[in-house]
């Protein structure tokens, strides 16, 4: 009984990741209230989820912060052109919603198989960013790149964003506490082999 209550049991390690995934959550949250920051905030996330994922992290205050403000820039501009052909898909939804004629269904269609794409490429985006260098296109290229390349493994990461969010949001409120650091270090155990594969340091 006493191996279960040290702090090297398997119970303590356990607890202590999920602690780790509510501050993650937390600092993710109130760094991304100015909206803008979204990007530098979600990039941070997915360099320490990497590390944690290789067993390479730090003191996560610290951390987080170095990070926030070394992606800032890159992650800014990424983000801006995500949000943007974001809204620019919605609109065009939207639009196609108020027509009723067949060729607006076929549209519908169409903008359904973009829409899929574009949620992949994003998936991949953000990690890579805390990756690479690349210019901000550059960084949405190699995104799409991957997330066609390793289709299996983009479904993947797809489903355990929507299974935690859905989880969370209609069954056991308490999990979206720690939503975004579980989701991200559960995902970076993925990226982490994808990224090997392409002799990417992790």
């Amino acid at each position: 009984m006493g191996k279960v209550f040290s702090y090297d049991s398997p119970v303590w390690k356990f607890m202590g990741r999920l602690i780790d995934f509510a501050y993650l959550t937390l600092l993710w949250a109130v760094t991304s209230i100015p909206v803008i920051t979204i990007g530098a905030s979600t990039t941070t996330i997915y360099y320490i989820t990497l590390k944690m994922a290789d067993n390479q992290e730090e003191y996560l205050t610290q951390m987080y912060f170095r990070n926030f403000v070394r992606f800032f820039k890159e992650a800014t501009t990424v983000w801006l052109m995500v949000l943007a052909a974001g809204m620019v898909l919605a609109g065009d939804f939207y639009i196609c919603m108020q027509l009723k004629s067949p060729a607006a269904a076929a549209l519908m269609s169409a903008f359904a198989v973009i829409a899929l794409v574009y949620l992949m490429t994003v998936l991949y985006v953000f990690p890579v960013v805390a990756r690479i260098s690349q210019s901000p296109v550059g960084y949405i290229k190699v995104a799409f790149f991957l997330a066609i390349r390793y289709f299996g493994w983009t479904v993947l990461g797809l489903v355990i964003f929507l299974c935690i969010a859905a989880v969370g949001v209609f069954g056991f409120w308490p999990l979206l506490l720690l939503s975004v650091g579980l989701t991200a270090y559960l995902q970076s155990l993925i990226f982490r082999q994808i990224f090997k594969q392409q002799g990417w340091e992790v």
